[in-house]
Parts: C-alpha cells; sequence; structure tokens
C-alpha cells in the first residue's frame, strides 16, 4: 500500500476520532477562524512536505486540516504590556533555578511556575483581551484559570511532545516574549514527511486547536539547533511563554 492510500485510510480513522471528540468537547469548528483568517499565515509558517505529484490530493488535505487549526497573532502585545508581563512574572520565578530535566524529559534549560491571579490591573486587563481572543466561542470547555509560565533559558528547548488529554482540551495558546523562536510540528504518524516550521515572533500569540493539537508534535527549537526560518538563522535568546489552555472534558480524565 502507498503512502497517499495510507494516509486516507489513516484520515478516515482519524476524522472519526475528531468527530467524536468533538461532540465530546462540545466545540465550534468556526471558534477562531475568524482569527485565522485575517492572518498572512505565508509569513510566518513554511510546510516541509511532499510535492511528488501523486501525493497532491494528500497533500492539500493536510494543508487544509493545519491552515484551520493553527494561526499566529503577531504583535498581540506592545513593548509596554510586554515589560509589565515581565515584571510580574520575574517576581515569581525569582526564587527558581533553571532545571536541565524534567519530569517527561520533555524540556531542558527551564523554569515554570503557574499564576491564577494576576496582581497587575494592566496585567489582568492583557490577559482577559487574550483570553477573548483565544476562547472567543463560549461553547467551549471551560477555560483553565490558571496559566502555565515556561521561561527557557538562551539555550534551553522544548522536545516534540503532544499535551495528555488528560490535562488540557483542545485548545492550546502561547503568548511568546522576550525572544523569537521557531516552533517545528510534526505529523505524529510521520513526522518525517508532513512537519510545519512556526516562525513566533516576539509578542505573537499561537493557537492551535482541534488537529494539530491532537496530531501534531510541537517543540521549541533550542539556539544551539538549527532554528532556521526561510533560510534566516534565528537567534533565540531567553524565551518566556505564557500557555493558556481549556479544561479537558470529565471523560478524558477517567
Amino acid at each position: 500500500m502507498n503512502l497517499a492510500n495510507k494516509f486516507i485510510l489513516n484520515e478516515i480513522f482519524s476524522v472519526s476520532r475528531l468527530f467524536h471528540l468533538s461532540k465530546l468537547f462540545s466545540t465550534s469548528f468556526s471558534s477562531i477562524e475568524h482569527i485565522s483568517n485575517s492572518i498572512d499565515k505565508s509569513e510566518y509558517v513554511r510546510y516541509k512536505f511532499p510535492n511528488e505529484i501523486n501525493t497532491k490530493n494528500v497533500v492539500d488535505i493536510k494543508r487544509q486540516q493545519f491552515d484551520s487549526s493553527f494561526t499566529i497573532i503577531p504583535d498581540i502585545v506592545s513593548v509596554d504590556e510586554e515589560s509589565q508581563l515581565i515584571n510580574e512574572i520575574e517576581k515569581s520565578l525569582k526564587r527558581l533555578r533553571y532545571q536541565h530535566d524534567h519530569w517527561d524529559d520533555a524540556i531542558h534549560g527551564y523554569r515554570e511556575t503557574e499564576i491564577m491571579t494576576w496582581k497587575d490591573q494592566n496585567n489582568t486587563n492583557v490577559m482577559q483581551r487574550l483570553r477573548n481572543r483565544v476562547f472567543a466561542d463560549e461553547s467551549i470547555t471551560e477555560q483553565m484559570k490558571r496559566v502555565h509560565i515556561l521561561d527557557l533559558c538562551d539555550n534551553g528547548y522544548v522536545k516534540p511532545h503532544i499535551d495528555s488529554i488528560r490535562f488540557c482540551g483542545n485548545i492550546i495558546a502561547g503568548l511568546s516574549l522576550l525572544s523569537d523562536s521557531v516552533m517545528r510540528l510534526a505529523d505524529e504518524k510521520f513526522p518525517d514527511i508532513y512537519a510545519v516550521y512556526a516562525l513566533l515572533p516576539r509578542r505573537s500569540l499561537y493557537i492551535m486547536k482541534d488537529s494539530v493539537r491532537y496530531q501534531y508534535t510541537h517543540e521549541i527549537l533550542s539556539d544551539g539547533a538549527p532554528s532556521v526560518f526561510s533560510d534566516k538563522q534565528i537567534v533565540r535568546k531567553r524565551r518566556v511563554s505564557i500557555v493558556m489552555r481549556n479544561e479537558p472534558p470529565v471523560e478524558a480524565m477517567k
């Protein structure tokens, strides 16, 4: 069986699985469509997909699925807003040391914490504005009230992984602060064939949902790794991200 046929068979089952999950999560697939349609992804996303004629239909399907499930919004916060967020985050991180191992070996060179309530009202307002963009559909499973703060040092990195469905729902969004970075996303079943490189500019917001959230691994490349985008080396320095998620359904936690 050739790759195209294998993929089509796989899609039959994965679409059924996603339909089941969409019913389980009671999520509208148009929840952030208005955002996706307003962003020129060609500036921030590079596809490393096959270009043979006999795979064209498969590649078109993959690209459509990815485009509907991943977006990047540049300059979502201002320089001043970034500074205010970092000032408050630093207070939560100041007693923590950078770690070079992780409980599931997914992150190296990092500090992390969680914030439930922001003390600076300006930061509260900024985060609420971001939540309104990420969780635009009221039918989405309840948002997590806490956000995850991940601080990567200059040579820190996040290895390829898919977040457990036991700990978060169908939407993951991250605000990138202090440095540009490159995220690599790869099809879990065909990682060497279908991969996407996404440039995450400083002060941008990425949103992944549905098929990208469940079927693609994602990683943040280190400065020591080949962080290249459009043939340009992306010099990644210390990067702080604020990650927002929605709650998993009760069924997923059993």
